[in-house]
């Protein structure tokens, strides 16, 4: 059973020109097409742990997040959740089902309390077809996530365990965020992201937080030092151990 909504309480109204212009689909828009668009949209408050479709759902709704963190995953047969990304504000999804007609391809679940504005299929499409570059827009998009599942596969080959969760640390945090970045995720949900077994991304994130590269908190990890994550981002096992080995003997304790 799907939780209940709530009144919408955050901090404020949602600003739709604002989201739109911010957005690589929609920004390019003139404000004239942007407050068109922004005409069909609905706001929508949902608590954290709401469903918000599931695979196999009618795709009938395009949706973006103002403010929170989404997760997009799926279950196997024998129960085993796999977490494809966690979406962040300003982000788009629904997009597939949206655009072919078809039923959703993934669960989408809110991480935390959301704002989000909802657009219907019937209303998105007839904006698609008087406006075409949206098309192109919406085309361009598809491939980066295509890009990036692709990429996504390589690393579940070719990568060791511990530069496949310093990847996917990285990329949940966004591109040139400073310090003391927070990623909205569990432990086992960032292991889920990178492949990985609850045992195996716990032991590798203790061991970060010894060298105080992240910050292990409820509900949510702390990127303490994105260089250090880097650099364990392209090794493979055997340098993997080494570096973090090197580390622990030449990093001083703080304080």
């Amino acid at each position: 059973m799907r939780p209940p909504q709530r009144k919408r309480s955050g901090p404020g109204p949602i600003d739709v020109g604002a989201l739109l212009k911010g957005n690589p689909v929609f920004g390019p828009l003139t404000p004239g097409q942007r407050a068109e668009l922004g005409s069909y949209a609905v706001p929508r408050h949902v608590r954290a742990g709401t469903t918000l479709f599931l695979k196999g759902d009618p795709g009938t709704t395009l949706l973006a997040i103002v403010r929170g963190a989404v997760k997009i995953s799926t279950l196997a047969l024998g129960g085993r959740q796999a977490v494809f990304n966690v979406l962040k504000d300003g982000d788009i999804f629904g997009e597939i089902a949206l655009l072919d007609g078809r039923p959703r391809t993934a669960n989408a679940i809110a991480l935390t309390d959301c704002d989000l504005m909802v657009i219907q299929r019937r209303d998105f499409l007839r904006f698609v077809n008087s406006e075409p570059k949206i098309a192109l827009n919406l085309i361009e998009l598809l491939c980066a996530r295509l890009r990036v599942a692709s990429e996504h596969f390589e690393e579940m080959v070719f990568l060791s365990l511990p530069a496949r969760l310093a990847r996917t640390l990285l990329r949940l945090i966004e591109d040139g965020a400073p310090e003391n970045s927070r990623v909205e995720v569990t432990q086992q949900e960032v292991g889920q992201i990178a492949g990985m077994t609850r045992e195996h991304a716990n032991k590798h994130l203790r061991a970060w937080a010894k060298q105080r590269w992240v910050r292990l908190e409820r509900g949510r990890i702390i990127v303490l030092a994105p260089e250090a994550l880097a650099a364990i981002a392209t090794l493979n096992d055997v340098q993997a151990r080494f570096e973090l080995g090197r580390k622990e003997h030449t990093i001083p304790a703080q304080s």
